[in-house]
């Protein structure tokens, strides 16, 4: 028993400090960027673990992350949280129960899960606002970055497949 335990809080330690480590390169001014996008490592953190983790480590996770994301733009706090959220759960769900764990399920859920973020954030923070020239934040910002995201998400999945077959006796894949 004491061992189970003991794996928990390192495996949970481990996904920590990968959180923290994707918080600090999301924030870091300049870097990784082009032309003005930069990609978002919080929901591709989130999203691989919620691949791996059951629903309600998944849930908790990806809430902590996108209120991560809230802390460091300027939308309002718990916005990220929730959709990020939502979609661990809903991606968690779909694994358990339907999917395998693969790179192409990861990178569709990845793309989904910026998809779902970015209509949202343009909706309800620009669309109803009705900001002359409000379109062009979808192809100069919404778009590019979940593009750049979505590139770098394979190497962030595999690190994150590799902590989790490290932790589980049975990984689901």
């Amino acid at each position: 028993m004491k061992n189970k335990q003991l794996q928990a809080v390192l495996k949970w330690s481990v996904y920590s400090l990968l959180l923290l480590a994707a918080y600090m390169l999301q924030t870091m001014p300049g870097f990784l960027t082009i032309f003005d996008a930069k990609p978002v490592f919080l929901v591709a953190v989130a999203v691989g673990v919620s691949m791996y983790e059951n629903v309600l480590s998944s849930g908790i996770f990806c809430g902590i992350a996108g209120l991560l994301w809230d802390i460091s733009s300027d939308r309002l706090f718990g916005f990220n949280g929730l959709i990020l959220l939502l979609c661990g759960v809903t991606i968690s769900v779909v694994c358990v129960y339907f999917l395998h764990t693969r790179m192409l399920n990861a990178v569709g859920f990845c793309a989904g899960t910026l998809l779902v973020q970015g209509v949202l954030d343009y909706l309800f923070c620009f669309l109803i606002w009705r900001y002359p020239g409000a379109y062009s934040v979808i192809y100069r910002q919404i778009l590019p970055c979940a593009a750049y995201t979505v590139a770098v998400f394979p190497l962030i999945y595999l690190l994150i497949r590799k902590i989790a077959f490290s932790f589980h006796h049975a990984p689901r894949a």
